[in-house]
């Protein structure tokens, strides 16, 4: 097996090329993941958006002040948690890619390899 064999064969380049796509989407799934699930914990909701109910009714500039706190951390609540899930998505899918690129890697390896092996005919 030459070396230009390995690079020209199509398949083993794609299949490479899957294992390092997979795995990076898979390290940037794992750490962007484990971040946004620190900011849920941090920004989980925390009893208030009930306890603004009981205010006696207040004028409209006076509520929006009351209220500014709450819904800022509930934005940045479900900011965080869509991020969550597309960086799940992006872990799922570098999990993905890096089982399919190595299946094909391991193809195109043994494809290769069995393309120059010399044939041995044994006559009985």
């Amino acid at each position: 097996m030459k070396i230009r064999d390995v690079y020209s064969s199509y398949p083993l380049m794609l299949g490479i090329l899957c294992l390092f796509l997979g795995a990076g989407n898979w390290i940037v799934g794992i750490s962007e993941s484990a971040k946004y699930q620190a900011l849920l914990h941090k920004t989980a909701q925390t009893g208030l958006e009930e306890s603004y109910r009981s205010f006696q009714e207040l004028d409209q500039q006076k509520n929006e002040e009351v209220l500014l706190r709450i819904n800022k951390d509930r934005e940045r609540y479900n900011a965080a948690r869509v991020k969550l899930d597309f960086y799940h998505v992006v872990l799922i899918g570098g999990r993905w890619l890096l089982l399919i690129g190595a299946g094909v890697t391991v193809a195109s390896i043994i494809r290769l390899i069995r393309r120059d092996a010399p044939v041995s005919i044994s006559a009985t």
